[in-house]
């Protein structure tokens, strides 16, 4: 079943306010050093369902307009519930990439190597070897940042319409993007600035740098969920 935004008027979200959204719940910073302790756990994968699925929480509470758009800590259960598919998506997504990298490598780089490695290179070899390796490199960014642009799409499809399926609806996921084109960018924008200041999470505020780190998520969850609530098509 399609989400449904409330009705609102189309126009651009409220870049602004994605950045400070989180200090307008009374208990933000509790909140905010609990999402820290959960975003040092990704490092050992644990806590990514947790993060995950309080995102997920928190778009559907800004795509309803529900305040506070924070969400409570008090249900680990179902926020480890509700982001497990979203972790198996996010994952999946990865792992293709890392799979698909691997045989470019296999097909750019191993046999240039294996040539170079029988006897002494010669000067053609050295410059095939250049070119497959500035090849391999060009294509890694380009199809990295390629999903850098898709998956956010991917992840709030998903988490809005409860479904792991959805996360690899490519079709309706790029439909979403084009739809909203503007404020999508809008978003992607503003998770790079909020990322950047994350770096210096031991100055904003005093939090830390994980539970800064947790904040960027935060920020690009409000703006997501703001393009979800503007768009003109159904998500």
């Amino acid at each position: 079943m399609a989400i449904v935004a409330p009705a609102a008027p189309r126009g651009s979200i409220d870049f602004g306010r994605s950045f400070t959204f989180v200090g307008e719940d009374p208990d933000w910073l509790k909140k905010l050093l609990i999402g820290g302790v959960f975003t040092l756990a990704c490092v050992i994968l644990v806590g990514i369902p947790f993060v995950l699925g309080y995102c997920s929480r928190t778009l559907r509470n800004v795509t309803a307009g529900t305040r506070p758009e924070l969400p409570e800590w008090d249900e680990l259960g179902g926020l480890f519930e509700e982001g497990l598919p979203l972790t198996a998506v996010y994952l999946v997504y990865t792992l293709g990439l890392i799979v698909v990298i691997g045989a470019l490598a296999a097909v750019l780089l191993v046999p240039v190597f294996v040539a170079s490695g029988s006897g002494k290179p010669s000067d053609a070899l050295g410059a095939l070897g250049a070119v497959g390796i500035v090849a391999f490199y060009g294509v890694v960014m380009l199809l990295s940042f390629a999903m850098a642009l898709y998956l956010p799409a991917a992840l709030a499809r998903a988490a809005l319409r409860g479904s792991f399926a959805d996360g690899f609806a490519v079709r309706q996921n790029f439909a979403f993007i084009t739809a909203n084109l503007g404020n999508y960018a809008l978003s992607l924008v503003s998770y790079l600035l909020a990322a950047f200041l994350a770096q210096f999470g031991f100055l904003l505020c005093c939090v830390g740098l994980f539970p800064a780190a947790f904040w960027s998520y935060l920020v690009v969850t409000s703006a997501l969920g703001q393009t979800v609530r503007l768009s003109p098509e159904p998500v």
